[in-house]
């Protein structure tokens, strides 16, 4: 476990445990895409990450909490938190910015699912910095897939260097999840570019005060283009004109920061109003077709949602170490079997009490869970890019979808319902500002919200990703959970819990049944009401399984033999884990099916 003058911690060991022996991500190496990589430069890499969180980004995140961004009404400015500008410039300069990206687009071509990893360890030291860099890697993808060959010229390298951000601006005050209710326009300009004119709300990183220029991804509609979603065109909107022959920065754009949204947490990021033309004279740039730009957005999109899930496992993860730590050094009370004519019994740590050992276990439970999650969703996509052949890379990239709402949703919730325990572990002490875990509820709670609510999710999950070729790619990760509990039904140390992952597997497909059934009958209301709990069930489930598969390969570890004192703990611990999360909260997916099978739609019928 690292840590540092910061609340910043992490579980080396028990990272490297789900990639190199659970996940066995060494096999990416074989591919020729990933082939300059090795299990000791993924070793190398994650000491540089601990280092720049232990040096920069840790110590900044309180200073980025209690002093924020401040913004200028008269000039438009924003300045960023004291050591945001070198903290983003020691972030580039590691080769953080564009790890997974090809050698052509400035990158070193590592793993995606080493990617995630830095997501996870850089939000759990700092999620209000680590957005900076986190939408800008996502619009530099965009224009490197989609964009015109001068963009690539230009913008991709200035990103690279740490020179230009980027932003994404869906959000209007008028169009939030409803993005084809956008206002925003784009007039055709003579020159071949576009005006734009519109106000997004929310965006992150919208301003800055430590790049040379800001590249705004904009969402607009052209003029006479149709009404809706389908009539959306995707613009990059530079903060600063760019001369697209030599990629020189020119004059200011008519584009400003209109004020800093006032905000429960993430102070350190600069979430902007923005207004865009209002003297008519705003220049974008159109990013591939017309009325294309939300079907370019996806892409983005996708990659956020995948790392706001990264953002709840690792601020998830840094309240349990902390409470962790906390609780073993906390002395309060008396052990309760002490005898009570006992003449002073010795006061012990809080981590002994049977109710506190709960709640961190439960914590523990769920952040593993998660982590496995995470890491094998990132591994899907890696797969699904660079796998061996069509097959699996067609395979990879329906779990990859399947799992997207899955991670997003339920580690966002989960990760936030876990720091609500760790501000219990902390007692009275951690609803104060001394000790960090009531930033990191409030860092943590945008989570579940922004790039596309848990709600939404959920309908992405069951209108959408389970009805992917008729069923079939849901159908097989649930096989896939089928065949583990066939194979291991006997297993000498948890064949309990494993056939409870079985009935649990066999539920979630009736309760899928069930759905379908309602939406045949053309109910649609009554078939998507539960669709939340059903996501919710379906996370517990997977994660329940996740959790087993590593306890058996724990087991193996043991039995083994030829184990180290630590790594006897740590595997140990594994089963254990997987144990508690099994008996105490897989249960509560019997909760959630029982919203989904219920014939009860009363709610459907209230009048608010």
């Amino acid at each position: 476990m690292a840590a540092a003058s910061s609340a910043f911690m992490i579980d080396r060991r028990e990272i490297e445990f789900v990639l190199f022996e659970y996940l066995k991500i060494q096999k990416l190496f074989d591919l020729p895409y990933y082939s300059e990589h090795s299990i000791d430069s993924v070793g190398e890499m994650l000491t540089s990450a601990i280092s720049l969180c232990n040096q920069h980004l840790g110590p900044l995140n309180k200073v980025g909490d209690r002093v924020g961004c401040t913004h200028n009404k008269e000039t438009k400015a924003v300045t960023t938190p004291p050591g945001t500008k070198e903290a983003y410039k020691q972030f580039v300069e590691n080769g953080f910015l564009t790890l997974a990206d090809s050698e052509e687009a400035g990158g070193i071509q590592a793993p995606g699912v080493i990617a995630s990893v830095f997501m996870e360890i850089f939000s759990s030291a700092n999620q209000a910095f680590t957005m900076y860099p986190g939408l800008t890697k996502s619009a530099s993808h965009v224009i490197q897939h989609f964009g015109e060959d001068w963009m690539r010229e230009t913008c991709i390298p200035k990103i690279a260097s740490g020179s230009w951000t980027g932003t994404m601006c869906l959000t209007e005050p008028s169009a939030g999840s409803a993005v084809g209710d956008l206002r925003s326009t784009a007039k055709r300009a003579k020159d071949g570019s576009f005006l734009i004119k519109g106000v997004k709300q929310w965006i992150s990183g919208g301003e800055n005060d430590f790049t040379e220029n800001i590249l705004h991804l904009v969402l607009a509609r052209i003029e006479g283009a149709p009404a809706g979603i389908e009539g959306v065109s995707l613009f990059v909107v530079p903060k600063y004109r760019i001369d697209k022959t030599s990629g020189k920065i020119l004059d200011k754009n008519d584009l400003y920061c209109i004020s800093l949204e006032e905000k429960m947490g993430i102070h350190g990021n600069s979430t902007c109003l923005m207004g865009f033309g209002d003297n008519d004279n705003c220049q974008g740039y159109l990013i591939g077709k017309e009325n294309q730009g939300i079907n370019y957005m996806f892409l983005m999109m996708n990659e956020a949602r995948i790392g706001v899930g990264l953002q709840g496992l690792g601020q998830a993860s840094v309240a349990f170490l902390n409470a962790e730590y906390y609780a073993k050094e906390r002395i309060q009370g008396v052990d309760i079997a002490a005898k009570k004519d006992a003449k002073n019994p010795a006061r012990i740590a809080i981590v002994n009490h049977p109710d506190v050992k709960r709640m961190l276990l439960r914590q523990r439970s769920i952040v593993e869970g998660m982590r496995a999650l995470c890491y094998t969703t990132a591994l899907m996509h890696d797969e699904s890019e660079h796998g061996a052949n069509d097959a699996d890379k067609k395979k990879a990239h329906g779990f990859l979808e399947l799992l997207t709402p899955i991670m997003k949703a339920w580690c966002t919730d989960m990760g936030f319902y876990s720091i609500i325990q760790s501000i219990q572990t902390f007692g009275g002490y951690g609803f104060t500002k001394d000790y960090p875990v009531e930033q990191l509820l409030r860092d943590s709670k945008i989570t579940s919200i922004y790039e596309g609510t848990n709600g939404i999710q959920a309908l992405d999950l069951v209108g959408r990703k389970m009805r992917m070729e008729d069923g079939a790619i849901f159908a097989a990760w649930l096989g896939k959970h089928g065949k583990f509990v066939e194979k291991n039904k006997d297993h000498k140390a948890l064949s309990a819990e494993i056939l409870m992952l079985g009935d649990y597997v066999g539920r979630i497909g009736k309760a899928a049944m069930h759905m379908a059934e309602i939406a045949k009958k053309g109910n649609k209301h009554a078939a998507i009401l539960n669709a939340y709990p059903y996501l919710m069930a379906f996370g517990h489930t997977i994660i329940c399984g996740m959790l087993l598969e590593q306890a058996v390969l724990a087991h193996e570890k043991l039995t083994a033999g030829n184990v180290s004192a630590g790594d006897k703990r740590f595997y140990s611990n594994k089963i254990k884990t997987a144990k508690f999360f099994t008996h105490h909260v897989l249960p509560e997916a019997k909760s959630y099916i029982a919203n989904v099978i219920s014939p009860d739609v009363s709610c459907l019928d209230f009048e608010f």
